[in-house]
């Protein structure tokens, strides 16, 4: 296998991993449009501004979404501005005294000190 042959094939692998990740964020971005759709549904229903048809319409949109969580797209179900870090945080112990609260330091005024005189043999510069 030649010199081409070899770039070529990492090219092609190179184009087919862009047109996933291309793919990957096209199914994002769909999942958040119709969540957002979704939302707006739901607000109307609860506020009592539902309309006809938004049954159908909230059925419709959760079976896309449930296709679309099926295919791998990811962040339908989690919180998209939560980091899982902070969602999976472990509970404190009730056993356990409570942590001591950390309070700031008060800032102290340090005062400036007064103007050094001028060298010795120097005219006195006017200010």
């Amino acid at each position: 296998m030649g010199f081409l042959d070899k770039a070529k094939e990492k090219a092609g692998k190179l184009v087919e991993s862009t047109k996933d990740k291309v793919d990957d964020m096209k199914d994002k971005r769909k999942a958040d449009d119709m969540l957002d759709d979704l939302g707006r549904i739901v607000y109307r229903q609860r506020t009592g501004r539902g309309e006809e048809g938004d049954e159908n319409e909230t059925a419709r949109l959760v079976a896309v979404l449930q296709g679309l969580e099926a295919d791998g797209t990811d962040g339908i179900v989690a919180k998209p501005e939560q980091p899982a870090a902070e969602a999976e945080e472990p509970a404190a112990e009730p056993d356990a005294e409570p942590a001591a609260s950390i309070e700031p330091e008060p800032v102290v005024a340090v005062p400036t000190p007064p103007p050094l005189p001028p060298p010795a043999g120097s005219s006195p510069t006017p200010v």
